[in-house]
Order: C-alpha cells, then structure tokens, then sequence
C-alpha cells in the first residue's frame, strides 16, 4: 500500500471527546511523519488543534455556514478544490461526517460501518466491542488502514508561561466545574454549594468555577450563595480554550463532573477529581489515569445509566457524594 503523503482527519465535535483523540493523533504522526496532515475541527474548538501535535493545517466547520447534509457536501467539495487527499479517517461515526469524507475525495476513506454510511467508505470496519475506550476507538480506525501504527507514551499537554495568558490569585487554587450539557451530569446547585462550604472550612483553597458563557448564570448563583465568596472566583465564558489551558495547567487539583473540562484540565497534568455519575467510565474515562481519581456513590442500580437525563430524578449518583473524599 502506497504510504499516503495527505492525510486528512474529521476530528470529533465535544471538547472532551477531541482529548480522548490526542492518542490517536500521536500515533497517526509517529506512523507517517512525513505526511502533510489537515484537521478538520467545530468551529470555536479549533485552537486546541495545535497543542494536539503539529499539522499542517486547521481547518474549522460550522454547521451554520454549512447546513445539512448539503453544506456538508459542499464544505467537502471545497476542501478537494484546495487539496487532493491520500488518506481521510473520519473519528465521528455521524453519516453527515462520512459525507464530507466522501465529498473531499480522499482516495481512501475510513471509519466505522454505522448509520448506513459504509459506501462512502473504502475501508469501512466494525465498531469494537463494548466497553471499549473512546480513545482506542479512535486509534483502532488507524489500526485497521496499518496494522503496524506507532504508539507511544504521551505527554501532558502544555501552555507556554501559563501565569502570563491567564494568572490565577495568589494562594492555592481548586478547580471546581459544576456543569455538563447534560443534566445527568451536571451537579445540583444545592449539592455544589455543599461542597464549597466544606471546602472553605477545612482547606485555605480559592475555588475557581469554570464554564460556557451560557453557564454563567448558573455558576453565578453558587458562587453567590456559597460562603467566603471572597475567594470564589466564577470565570465561566470569561476564557477562550487556551485562556482555559492555562487555568487548568496552574490549579493545584481539580473536581469536575463528567464533560469536556475533565479531559482537558486531566491532558494539562492537573490531579483530577471526576465525579462519576451517568458516565461508563470505562468508555470516557479521562486518559491519564496515574492522576486521576474517580468516586462512585456505591451500589446505585441505576448507575453507570449513560443517559443524558436521569430516569429516576435528583441525579442520586452525583447528590449521594461526599466533598469530605473528595480534596
């Protein structure tokens, strides 16, 4: 097989889901290091691109300036005007991603065989068994074109003088993300709160609360009900991605709930808290496991459910925590 020269990659659309890539992406260089790589990336998450390895070019897609299955089409058809591509490996299992595989023109195209997609697919394989871990169903796709990829331990991820892109107050600083864009996974305000004031009296950390600017009211209101909010400090839609970096790499530690906060601030090197609620940690645990730690609320029969709601309601998974074990 002719060793490919373009390569091009439809990188996944949640923040923690493009983590749970960066193995894949190490081991898709180290396998063709002379390949010219072009990452496709959601627009607004396209700055992470380059602390994932060093491509040759990024290239953001939005739904709103390409809509449906057509915009798609189009935004694939555009990407083969400027480039005539070796190699796409498609890591969403969407039929809109395989389209645009479709459209660039890559003489070879690879994912997995879902949603009535595989003919548009000229190396279509089988999704690995359950349980198996998104960062291994990424770099299986890999596997299945070359058998004999390049795997390598991975470093942490890095921000250049972190304290001068985003300083954090003087002291020791937790990072404490409350939110999920699921309402499994997102901490109760009563709960958060809880947690805070435990914290406040019996550790000297400041609490730093991250998050979307559409979070902002939400993290507001805990920062606000919470006691000592002196040193509570809400930068929830107040960072752009490497702002975030650079917060997450300073922390001290961080507790998080289940979303793409976890995987991020866990790739900087931060001791990670992640509060397992609807989460099948086997699948989405964070990668770096030697700092990571991840309570359960034992013997709930409901848990892990891997829903986006909690069918028996009052998330008993997260609620039934205790913050004491926690820091």
């Amino acid at each position: 097989m002719k060793t490919p020269e373009k390569i091009l990659v439809r990188l996944p659309n949640w923040l923690g889901d493009m983590v749970m890539a960066y193995p894949f992406l190490d081991s898709l260089q180290r396998t063709y290091p002379d390949a010219k790589v072009t990452i496709i990336a959601k627009k607004g998450l396209e700055s992470l691109v380059s602390y994932l390895g060093d491509f040759a070019e990024v290239v953001p897609f939005s739904k709103k300036d390409f809509p449906g299955l057509k915009g798609v089409y189009r935004f694939g058809k555009k990407l083969k005007k400027s480039n005539s591509f070796d190699l796409f490996i498609c890591l969403p299992d969407s039929f809109s991603a395989a389209v645009m595989g479709y459209a660039s023109g890559a003489r070879h195209r690879v994912g997995y065989r879902k949603e009535l997609r595989q003919w548009m697919l000229t190396h279509g394989t089988d999704f690995p068994s359950e349980g198996t871990h998104r960062s291994e169903v990424y770099r299986n796709l890999l596997r299945q074109y070359n058998p004999n990829i390049q795997i390598n331990l991975i470093d942490y991820l890095e921000i250049k003088t972190p304290e001068k892109v985003f300083p954090l107050p003087a002291g020791k600083n937790l990072v404490f993300n409350v939110n999920s864009n699921a309402d499994s996974r997102r901490l109760p305000i009563f709960k958060a709160i809880e947690f805070i004031n435990h914290w406040m009296e019996t550790t000297d950390y400041n609490i730093i609360l991250p998050g979307h600017h559409s979070e902002f009211d939400y993290v507001e209101n805990i920062a606000k009900l919470a006691a000592h909010p002196a040193r509570i400090f809400n930068l929830a839609g107040k960072t752009t991605i490497p702002e975030l970096m650079a917060v997450l790499q300073q922390a001290d530690r961080m507790v998080t709930t289940d979303t793409g906060i976890a995987h991020l601030g866990n790739a900087m090197g931060t001791p990670t808290v992640m509060l397992l609620g609807a989460a099948d940690e086997r699948v989405t645990a964070p990668i770096f496991s030697e700092i990571l730690r991840m309570p359960r609320v034992p013997n709930l029969a409901c848990a892990p459910c891997v829903r986006n709601t909690c069918k028996v309601g009052g998330v008993p998974c997260l609620t039934g925590l205790d913050g004491k074990n926690l820091v």
